[in-house]
Order: C-alpha cells, then structure tokens, then sequence
C-alpha cells in the first residue's frame, strides 16, 4: 500500500488535502452504528461514528488507504478495499459490521451441559433445579420457559435479560397425582431472541393407586372460619404419609390454593381453616397422600358470613321545609355488634357517609330515628339508612323525598258586592308546614293582580294560619271589572290563588 507522504506541486505550493467518509451500519438491521471506533490505515488516526453512523477523516494526504471498525458485542471488521485519495478528493467507504453470536445453554450445577432431569419415582421428589448459562459475548433478551404438560405444576420464571458469563437456576416442580404409570417425559423449552436450548423432564410413577378419598360437607362456617372434614375411603395397598385440604377463592386449588397437611391418617380427618376473609367463596378440596401417589376427594364451596349489619328500609315524615324525620331499624349479625348506626342523604344522587350529610348514633339495636336538616325547601333528596361493625358497613335501601317547598296552598273566594264593598276572601288549605305571616287578596283593573305596586291589596293578618277568612274591598268608583286574587305569604315566599272577578256597575 502506498504511502502517506506530503505532496508539493512544482511551484512548492503544498497539495490540497482530501478527506476519507463513511456510514457503518449493522449487517443484520441496516440501522446506523453509533460511537463504533473507525481507525484509519496506515496512518492510525481513529474517530467514532455519530448518531447517524457516520465518521469521516479530514485533512488527509494523497495516498492510498483502508480502515478498520470496532465496536462492543460486533465482531472487528478489517476492510481491505483499497481508498485511493488523489487531489484533495472527497472519498467515500460505507461499510456494515456483524454482532457477535450469544450461545444460550442448559446446565448442570458444574456448567457441565444437561440435557435431562429425572424426577425418578421417588413419592417426595417434586422439584428439581437446571441452570440456564449465557455462554456469549452478549446478552439475551425476552428470555422465558415454555412448556405444555399437566404434571409440571410450575417453573420459576426467568428475568427477561442474561447477560454474557451469566448462569441462572430454574426451578421446576411436579403434580405426581397426573404422573401416568411407568416413565413419563415431556420437553421443555428455554426461548430467547437469540437462539432456544431445550431439557427433557422426566418422572417414574410407581404403577399403584393413590389413596381413595372423599370430603364431607362443611361445619360451623363463621365470618372467618370453617370447619372441613376429610375420609380416606381406601389406602389401595399404600402406607399414608399426609392427609390434610387445599383451599382457595377458585377452581381447582389443588395446584393455586393454600394447603393444610395434617400428618398420617387412617379414617376421618378434620381442621377449622381460619383467617378467612368474610363474604367470600372457598373452594375446598381434601387429599391424601401414600407411597403409591397422591389421591384427591371432589371439590365443595362454601362461604363465609359476611358479618356486616342488617338494614331496614327508610321512612320519611315530613316536618317543615328545611326538616324531615327519618326513621328505619339496624341490627348487628352472626354475633357481632353494632358500632354505628344513622342515615345519609345527598341532593345529587345516592348517598354514602363520604357525603357531608350524615346523622348517626351508636350501637344499640333495633328501631331509631333522626332528624334530617338543614334540607333547602322544594328539592329532590335521597337517602338511605347505614349501619357499621367490624366487618365494614351496610346500607338500607335507597328511597327519595322533595322537601316541603314553603309555600302555602290558597284558593280565593267568590266575590260579591254588598252595600258600599266588595266581600271576598281565601282559604288556606295547606300550610306548608311553616308559619303564614301575611295573608288577603290583591285586586285591580288588571288580570292577574299580586302584591306589586301596581294593584291594591288587604292585609288579613289577624286571620294567621290555614283555613278561610273574609276580605272586604272598598267598593271602586269606576264601572267595569275588579280582578281579585287571595295571597298567604311564609318566610319562604307568596302563594297566589285562583283568580276571580266581578263586574262593578
């Protein structure tokens, strides 16, 4: 390869320089190779590529050149394509460079490598341990197990990267009771991005039967208990080693639930399983194991009481606008008290005791009421009784109400002229639960009189409170209609009543 000398022109001017570039991509992808170290031949100068994969060398000689890229996890590419760099040329070199290949394996505890692990026949066997080892230069990723048997009961999970030089146990473990008799094998996988190495699982079932057993029905179930009661019907020439249950909130806890293991048994087992949530469904199951294998009874459910409080339904006497009285009954249940009791209500919907309208009082059971307010007059609620233990709080039915609206109900006289008057009146036929402070009629010339500046009015107040009273109105001096309407006002408005008329001649 030629040189790197400087070069004049025959005036002694010194050449111009050129310059040598280049994108280094990855073989496999095509997708630039950032911070790759490029070093440039013969001369030795290095640089590292950018974001986008490119290097470039400036200021270079005419000469003849080549280049050399390294980089972590790739294999080192010399390239041997000669860059001929003539007079002060740009020259490009694109080149692709290849990741190391990562070696996924399966080992023993000596790295030596496994490509079974047998269980044998042994009852008490059921779990076992293989290594995966990452015998490359570089890590793997979306690393798991794969595998489809109904014997293997589980395997512990592997991280999703390994990283060169690493070894990680994998823990299997076995359900004997689905073991076929004689040898039983099955193939389980270990996936990678970069490759799979696959171990035989193997296990010897000794050919007998396991123990027949069946489960009674459930005892003296409570908030958080239950009593199960198991039955080994037949040891079918096996020596029992354990009895005990397997429960848990679903199907089949034979494999997902929690275990009771009670020792040796001949006949009839039993056990109270505690700590239980309350309110919910167990499924239960008994077992029994021997020399032979594992036997299993049928499942059963039971469920816990729920311990909550028993709510009665809510009833609602109305008092004034701004007050009802409510009243319902409480009581405690499976033997567990009351801590509270009381109502809540809410104007959008139904309420809980998060809501800011609360009454309550505690403990005693049976039948209680409570005044609800400040309610606003003429507005939708809706409530509901609660009660509370130690187990949590329940609610009565729902039910809504519409406040009292405050304003009276009033219906007005027929009116008749007599002498130098026009007598009429009203009759208040509903309070409103509140107090009248003013009542009479408005009349005018005009339709539809009321208590405005426009039309006259009397004031009955002597007559405070429902039921009718009389108005006299001063007989007008012009001919023609008089409009008459009866008012009651509370201290939340004025009603108005029908209108009547009467023509004055």
């Amino acid at each position: 390869m030629a040189g790197c000398k400087k070069k004049e022109s025959s005036t002694g001017v010194e050449a111009p320089k050129g310059s040598i570039y280049g994108c280094v991509t990855d073989f496999a992808t095509g997708e630039p190779v950032r911070n790759a170290n490029v070093q440039l031949r013969p001369s030795g100068e290095t640089t590292l590529t950018g974001y986008d994969g490119i290097y470039e060398f400036k200021d270079i000689n005419d000469g003849d050149y080549s280049i050399t890229v390294s980089k972590a996890e790739y294999t080192d590419l010399i390239d041997d394509y000669v860059i001929s760099v003539r007079d002060g040329r740009r020259m490009k070199r694109d080149v692709q460079i290849q990741k190391q290949s990562a070696v996924l394996s399966i080992v023993d505890n000596n790295q030596a490598p496994l490509h079974e692990l047998d269980f044998g026949s042994e009852v008490s066997l059921t779990s076992k341990m293989f290594n995966v080892f990452n015998n490359g230069t570089v890590k793997l990723t979306n690393c798991h197990v794969v595998y489809s048997c109904n014997w293997i009961s589980s395997v512990s999970s592997l991280p999703s990267e390994i990283f060169p030089g690493q070894t990680l146990p994998v823990i299997v473990t076995i359900n004997r009771a689905f073991l076929a008799p004689g040898q039983n094998s099955t193939l389980l996988t270990v996936v990678s991005n970069n490759g799979n190495a696959e171990i035989t699982i193997m296990a010897t079932s000794s050919g007998g039967n396991p123990p027949t057993i069946t489960i009674l029905p459930a005892s003296n179930v409570t908030v958080t208990s239950i009593k199960c009661k198991g039955q080994i019907q037949n040891a079918n020439g096996g020596t029992i080693t354990d009895c005990g249950f397997y429960y848990g909130t679903s199907s089949n806890p034979t494999l997902n639930g929690n275990v009771v293991h009670l020792g040796p048994s001949t006949g009839t087992f039993t056990v109270t399983l505690t700590n239980l949530d309350q309110n919910t469904t167990y499924h239960i199951k008994a077992f029994a194991t021997s020399n032979l294998g594992t036997g299993y009874s049928s499942e059963i459910t039971e469920t816990t009481l729920s311990g909550l409080p028993v709510c009665g339904a809510t009833t609602i006497t109305q008092l004034d606008p701004t007050t009802v009285k409510a009243e319902s009954t409480a009581s405690g249940s499976n033997g567990y008290n009351l801590l509270e009791k009381g109502f809540c209500w809410s104007s959008e919907g139904t309420p809980t005791i998060d809501d800011q309208n609360v009454a309550y009082m505690f403990t005693i059971d049976g039948d209680y009421h409570e005044y609800l307010n400040p309610l606003q007059p003429n507005t939708k609620y809706w409530v509901r009784s609660y009660a509370k233990s130690i187990f949590g709080i329940s609610y009565g039915a729902e039910m809504t109400f519409t406040s009292l609206s405050g304003l009276a109900t009033i219906t007005t006289s027929p009116a008749t002229l007599t002498g130098d008057y026009v007598i009429t009146g009203g009759d208040v036929t509903d309070g409103a639960g509140t107090v009248i402070v003013d009542e009479g009629v408005c009349y005018g010339s005009s339709p539809n009189p009321d208590l405005s500046p426009s039309f006259q009015h009397t004031y009955d107040g002597t007559a405070v409170g429902e039921g009718p009273f009389t108005s006299y109105i001063p007989k007008p001096t012009n001919s023609g209609y008089l409009y008459i309407r009866a008012y009651a006002t509370t201290r939340y408005g004025t009603a108005y009543g029908n209108q009547v008329s009467i023509y004055i001649p």
